[in-house]
């Protein structure tokens, strides 16, 4: 009889419960705007570029280089280096005829807390050898654009004493000409990301053995954020 009143009662609440909700279906992704602008001419139209072509500087006070490797596959560890240099010929009639070169100083190695020695021990042979190898260098022997205000550079990559082609994916943020916020000059910024093992430099040491992450990751993910100013021409 008692399992006969349990039945009831459970059939009762189920009668009674509303029905359940159905689920929502997905919604078909926008569709850009028509008329939005897609070349570089349109969007320059809307947003012009009016920084000047010629050959900026980088302003070492509002760039960062940072990188990236796979720490016992537990984390992936973030470091980068405080003293840059470079040059950049910006030319935006004409994007593939850019070209930038970039120097690092390997002794600015700026790590996040490091413990006692730490530092010394990255600096030394088994890792950067910052003695041999004081600079990493970058110079560009190809820019692509890829989109309006994107393009794929492709250059050399000078470290730990080797030299082999890497690609950046880069973008153009924007930038001003002279008598902006720079009483000096013109300004453009960009960004840019790209990936090399750095086994492929001779930097081997550490790396996991096949199949298993306890070690330091092979591949090193970099993230640029630049700025670059071109100093006012002399009056006269």
């Amino acid at each position: 009889m008692r399992l006969r009143l349990l039945a009831c009662a459970a059939l009762t609440l189920t009668a009674c419960s509303p029905p359940a909700e159905k689920a929502a279906e997905p919604q078909a992704a926008a569709a850009p705007a028509a008329g939005a602008p897609k070349t570089l001419a349109e969007i320059n139209a809307v947003q012009p570029i009016t920084a000047p072509a010629g050959r900026y500087a980088l302003d070492p006070t509002h760039s960062t280089v940072t990188f990236q490797v796979s720490h016992l596959g537990f984390s992936n560890y973030t470091a980068g280096f405080d003293q840059l240099g470079g040059a950049l010929q910006f030319d935006p009639a004409n994007p593939a005829a850019m070209s930038v070169e970039a120097t690092i100083d390997v002794a600015s190695l700026d790590l996040p807390a490091p413990p006692a020695g730490f530092k010394t021990e990255l600096l030394g042979a088994q890792w950067f050898d910052v003695g041999k190898h004081p600079q990493i260098t970058f110079r560009s022997t190809k820019v692509e654009p890829t989109g309006p205000r994107a393009a794929r550079v492709t250059g050399d990559l000078t470290l730990h004493g080797v030299t082999r082609p890497v690609t950046l994916e880069a973008t153009f943020n924007g930038g001003y000409p002279p008598g902006g916020m720079d009483p000096g000059g013109a300004r453009v910024g960009f960004s840019a990301k790209g990936a090399f093992k750095r086994s492929d430099f001779g930097m081997g040491y550490g790396v996991p053995a096949p199949g298993t992450s306890m070690g330091v990751g092979d591949e090193v993910a970099v993230a640029i954020e630049t700025e670059w100013s071109m100093a006012a021409a002399p009056a006269g």
